[in-house]
């Protein structure tokens, strides 16, 4: 940030997302942010009519950053479908980067037990990202059945990576995730072109 006088909708967001991650989103209150930034809340009502519109927010910015930014970022790299699919099962081990993306998920996956509005953000980001998986597959499996089955395992996979905590070192976990991602999509269901 620039200024604390300049701060603009994301800071608002980031700090929001922060607050969620560390206690949830009953703490997730403008005065608490507002105090959090060292800043009024004069500002949080440039940028926003209210806490609702915040936390709209917040599940705009997860699903662009953890769904749309990711899917595109795939399919503007032009490589074939298994690779797109080994990138992707792959992002879970990209540093504090994953970690971070991986607490966010959790605090609004926590959230939406109890909340209608992020339980159907939830349920749109799994279907879109469900959907890309399966849509990878059919280019190797004409049984979309199968496809479909298997971009569930694929999916749960790799959310369970955020779940799970491990002792294992960053090169087991590398040799760990190379072994599940030939028995998730091996290369001979794939088209390599």
């Amino acid at each position: 940030m620039s200024s604390r006088t300049n701060l603009t909708r994301e800071d608002w967001i980031d700090a929001a997302q922060s607050v969620l991650v560390k206690s949830g989103v009953d703490a997730v209150r403008v005065d608490t942010l507002a105090k959090e930034l060292n800043i009024t809340r004069g500002s949080f009502y440039y940028h926003f009519k209210s806490r609702g519109e915040l936390l709209e927010g917040i599940l705009g910015s997860w699903r662009a950053r953890a769904t749309e930014d990711v899917i595109q970022h795939l399919r503007n790299a032009k490589t074939s479908p298994h690779h797109q699919l080994q990138r992707l099962l792959e992002l879970p081990f990209h540093g504090q980067t994953a970690r971070e993306a991986a607490a966010i998920e959790l605090g609004i996956r926590a959230w939406a037990r109890r909340d209608t509005k992020a339980r159907q953000a939830i349920d749109e980001v799994d279907r879109h990202r469900l959907s890309y998986i399966e849509s990878l597959l059919m280019h190797g499996i004409n049984d979309e059945g199968e496809a479909r089955d298997r971009a569930y395992l694929i999916y749960a996979y790799q959310i369970s990576l955020s779940l799970l905590h491990s002792d294992d070192t960053p090169q087991e976990r590398l040799e760990r995730n190379a072994r599940m991602s030939r028995i998730l999509i091996p290369e001979q269901d794939l088209l390599l072109v």
